[in-house]
């Protein structure tokens, strides 16, 4: 793969080398070239820039030049420079006669050359949108222009095309980078902050609820002294007693729902919108030891399970392999409990009924883990954590593909879904020096992640790689 990749650079190498040699440019010409890569290079702003095109045909070739660029409407042209003038201020003082033209042509007295930029480079960002023409180059006086000069200003402009495309390219990222910026300290500000408040509320609900079952218990208090057992004040505090007690239990049962769903979703917030990932432009790790099953999986399966019951899953964990007890792997909780919000999350839309070898028709989910002694490598064993469902099973040419970014399997078009979930899973569980992957299965598939577990513990701090403490 490397040495195909090579061979095709290399073919492409002595592609320009023979087209150089066809071009038969003049020494000037080749001079003109170098001098304007090579300042194109030294300036940084789009306004040289400007001025390094208008003046190089100037200086080499006593040619007049105007840079014109094309508006976002992508039909006015904008005069931005000029040989004369240098950076303009009126755009619109311009030849009247240069329009937006697909191929050079002449006017009156110029000779214009469409500026394009590099597409193969614009269809790389996702929120970068480049039109096949980027503005028009213009050259004069025409009659001054040979026909082996016009070849090589037209491929001079062709320069001019993709300079232009890579500098706006940089300071449309710098404008991106900085909206970032502003925008994880918006979040931080107007989000995580303001989130805290909930906790807040749930701590005072909470002790409202003790007071309410203070008030509760006073009433029964009452209740006992009553002195005739059918005394209609005795009833009456007897039905407020009943009452307030259901809806003590009804209001803390809305407050544990309650305060389960601030936990994922705060945990969710301030893992997804961490502020040092938006710094290093990647997912920046803040490992801590945890107990799998109480503290990622069981937590992010209550949240499935009444969809689960919706669609008649079952679900199964007696895949077990080895206890928690025997279980510790250093990670970070709140990605890793997305990774089983995503797994769980398909669940719901892909696990399908099944018939089993005795005729049963079975529709369930299964989780478990076992130990892989070395896995890794001497004395790194591998945890495997997999997630079972009931269903067709991925056809094996599509096992290596469905972790790739929006990729979707055939026959997932009825469920809502972007093809992104499971890429996030592999980007997440890799970044944890493991991998991912799925096997089909008879009645199934097994997907999984392993993740490295070392015989040694580790003393863990935010932001930073585990210090490694040998105990045994």
């Amino acid at each position: 793969m490397h040495q195909s990749k090579m061979e095709r650079v290399r073919e492409r190498v002595r592609e320009k080398r023979e087209s150089y040699t066809q071009y038969n440019f003049e020494r000037l010409q080749e001079e003109a070239f170098a001098s304007f890569f090579d300042l194109a290079q030294e300036y940084t702003t789009l306004e040289n820039l400007y001025l390094v095109c208008t003046l190089v045909p100037k200086e080499f070739f006593n040619l007049d030049a105007r840079l014109y660029l094309l508006d976002e409407d992508g039909i006015t042209l904008s005069l931005v420079c000029s040989s004369n003038n240098g950076l303009e201020e009126d755009s619109s003082a311009g030849n009247p006669e240069v329009t937006v033209q697909e191929n050079p042509y002449f006017t009156g007295e110029s000779y214009v050359i469409p500026i394009r930029g590099n597409k193969a480079v614009g269809e790389l960002l996702p929120f970068q949108y480049l039109k096949d023409i980027l503005g028009m180059f213009e050259i004069y006086p025409s009659e001054r222009i040979t026909e082996q000069q016009r070849f090589f200003l037209e491929k001079f402009t062709n320069r001019i095309g993709y300079n232009l495309h890579q500098k706006q390219l940089i300071h449309q990222n710098l404008h991106h980078i900085k909206f970032i910026n502003q925008l994880v300290a918006d979040i931080d500000h107007n989000v995580i902050s303001p989130n805290l408040y909930y906790r807040l509320f749930l701590r005072k609900l909470k002790r409202q609820i003790k007071e309410d079952v203070a008030i509760q218990e006073k009433v029964r208090e009452l209740v006992s002294f009553c002195p005739e057992i059918d005394d209609r004040t005795c009833q009456k505090l007897r039905e407020i007693y009943h009452t307030l007690g259901d809806n003590i239990t009804a209001l803390d049962e809305s407050r544990k729902e309650m305060e389960r769903h601030y936990e994922r979703t705060s945990l969710y917030l301030e893992t997804l919108l961490r502020r040092e990932h938006f710094r290093h432009g990647t997912y920046v790790l803040r490992k801590q030891r945890c107990n799998f099953r109480t503290e990622i999986i069981e937590p992010t399966l209550a949240r499935y399970l009444p969809q689960f019951k919706q669609r008649e899953i079952k679900v199964d964990n007696r895949l077990e392999e080895v206890s928690d007890e025997l279980l510790e792997v250093v990670v970070d909780k709140g990605l890793l409990a997305q990774v089983y919000d995503n797994f769980f999350s398909n669940a719901v839309k892909y696990t399908e009924q099944i018939e089993d070898d005795y005729g049963y028709k079975v529709k369930f989910l299964s989780y478990g883990k076992k130990l892989l002694k070395d896995y890794f490598s001497q004395g790194i064993d591998g945890v495997k954590f997999t997630v079972f469902t009931t269903g067709k099973p991925v056809d094996p040419d599509e096992s290596d593909r469905v972790f790739d970014e929006g990729y979707r399997s055939a026959g997932s078009e009825l469920e809502v879904g972007t093809g992104h979930g499971l890429h996030f899973v592999k980007h997440v569980i890799e970044i944890h020096g493991g991998e991912v992957g799925v096997e089909p299965q008879k009645y199934g598939n097994t997907f999984y992640f392993i993740l490295p577990q070392r015989h040694d513990k580790v003393d863990v701090t935010n932001d930073e790689e585990p210090v490694r403490r040998i105990i045994w």
